[in-house]
């Protein structure tokens, strides 16, 4: 009986305390208002691992905070490869478009969200918290669109969003175009 109850916690995570960070990715480089908005955050939380949207492996605001404040940054979103194992990648690679262009020749983009397909990436940057997490709290900095469907992925698996914040506020507000 022993041996099944232990049994039973082998592999099981903990849960883990999140705060996620929806962005505009076009500011994850350079604004100081999210350099600040991020700042603040990690002093009135117990921040110990910043966990990014940043397949690039750019140097972006929160790789560069992590790394002047020796805290741990992990990469979550999927590969090239791991998108086209996950049979995800063509339909990813074609859903930004444009819709048009504004009164100054500015294209307008289309906004969307594919509900499988972004699924699957959450779900993956999910494992990669929980495999990379550890006591504290994890600031999750992901693209807007992902802020709201991120969290509810998180609490279905037990873990504790502490706090949704979009950064700019009014991206909210933003609903996609579902593909």
């Amino acid at each position: 009986m022993m041996l099944c109850l232990l049994g039973c916690f082998i592999g099981r995570k903990d849960s883990v305390e999140i705060i996620v960070l929806g962005i505009d990715h076009s500011l994850q480089m350079g604004d100081l208002g999210l350099e600040s908005l991020i700042l603040t955050i990690i002093e009135r939380h117990n921040i110990t691992l910043i966990a990014e949207e940043n397949r690039g492996l750019l140097n972006t605001i929160g790789k560069r905070i992590s790394d002047s404040k020796n805290l741990r940054w992990v990469q979550i979103d999927m590969s090239t490869e791991e998108r086209i194992t996950a049979g995800i990648y063509d339909k990813l690679a074609i859903r930004m478009q444009i819709r048009g262009y504004d009164a100054d020749g500015v294209p307008i983009p289309a906004i969307r969200y594919a509900p499988v397909e972004d699924g699957i990436r959450e779900e993956h940057w999910l494992r990669r918290i929980e495999e990379t997490a550890n006591a504290g709290t994890t600031l999750v900095i992901c693209g807007c669109l992902h802020c709201v469907p991120l969290s509810a992925k998180g609490e279905k698996r037990g873990h504790q969003i502490l706090a949704r914040i979009f950064y700019p506020e009014n991206l909210s507000m933003l609903k996609p175009e579902l593909y």
